[in-house]
């Protein structure tokens, strides 16, 4: 049995850091190490981690001076003896067969990286959804052979990365930046030989919740980062010769992360924000007929739904639906 190294940054999250923890005390595969990445926060996270440290000998805790995401992501995996990685994110649980289902898979396919489900949980309704991978099971796939696989969620905490791999790489989460996993996953996948993919039910939870980076208001700093991602990620592929192998793939990337989901966001909270003109410039002049990417035709019915109203500005519509799902999701939960 393999050692499984699970990196879980920690920062002013004292309300959810027990919930992921004991996720991942629970988990089926015993032979793992946990490093809690204690990344200065000021509230008692820090102390709870030394907590779990005392009573468990495979919890491990690294203190270190805030740096955010990405730097206590890159710490961590540097503390790390095990074959393979797991990210999780602090304020998130996991299945207790995470672990031992994507091990498994990787020692079968001596695959590079895993894939596997995840359901995000938004913690104001109770709504559930899952995001389905829908790779092929059970054999390698690459970026060549599936090229689909760039455009699925880049998520970090959704794979196994093997160490060996993962240090041969030379890639790492760049630091100062929100959406880091963009910046990095695909590029991951490119250098990739063998992956393989877990689906069959969810194995990681996402917390979505009021106050995280990923449901800021700060549309400035989202334009900024998105474009600077999306301008990184096509610079990297043509410095590696494969901007044309994969422009399809780049093309819905910009699509999804720089107009799509920004959009979204901000129609929910000011319509007439100055971004969302932005964000459309933006793709308009990196690939000025993006609408006619063939990914797009295979988005959700809700999905393209929201894309019709959305490229006719009718906002009002699109709030008026968000507010009566989550009403009903309410309802739901009561």
């Amino acid at each position: 049995m393999e050692l499984a190294s699970i990196i879980v940054p920690v920062y002013n999250i004292e309300k959810y850091i027990e919930g992921c923890v004991e996720s991942l005390l629970a988990q089926t595969y015993a032979k793992t190490e946990i490093i809690l990445v204690d990344d200065g926060g000021t509230d008692k996270s820090a102390g709870i981690c030394d907590e779990y440290a005392e009573k468990y000998s495979r919890v491990k805790v690294l203190h270190k001076e805030n740096g955010g995401l990405s730097d206590a992501r890159n710490k961590g995996a540097e503390q790390a003896h095990g074959k393979y990685l797991f990210f999780v994110d602090g304020d998130d649980t996991v299945s207790p067969d995470m672990v031992e289902k994507a091990v498994c898979c990787a020692e079968e396919l001596h695959a590079d990286m895993v894939f596997f489900d995840f359901e995000s949980i938004e913690e104001d309704t109770g709504r559930r959804d899952r995001y389905h991978y829908g790779f092929p099971q059970n054999q390698c796939m690459n970026a060549r052979s599936n090229p689909e696989l760039l455009i699925k969620s880049p998520s970090a905490c959704c794979c196994l990365y093997s160490k060996a791999f993962w240090d041969e790489s030379g890639i790492r989460y760049p630091e100062g930046l929100h959406y880091e996993d963009l910046a990095t996953t695909p590029r991951f996948i490119i250098k990739a030989q063998k992956i393989g993919y877990v689906g069959d039910s969810p194995k990681y939870y996402y917390m979505l919740r009021q106050g995280s980076i990923m449901r800021s208001n700060n549309f400035e700093r989202s334009y900024k980062d998105r474009t600077y991602v999306m301008n990184f990620l096509m610079d990297y592929f043509n410095g590696q010769h494969l901007e044309e192998e994969f422009k399809k793939e780049l093309e819905y990337l910009v699509f999804q992360h720089c107009y799509f989901i920004p959009s979204k966001e901000i129609i929910l909270a000011d319509t007439k924000s100055m971004w969302l003109d932005r964000f459309r410039k933006y793709v308009v002049s990196k690939y000025p007929d993006i609408m006619k990417n063939p990914y797009i035709s295979e988005l959700s019915g809700k999905d393209k739904i929201l894309l019709f109203f959305m490229k006719r500005r009718m906002y009002r519509v699109m709030n008026l639906l968000s507010g009566m799902r989550k009403a009903k999701d309410r309802m739901k939960g009561q």
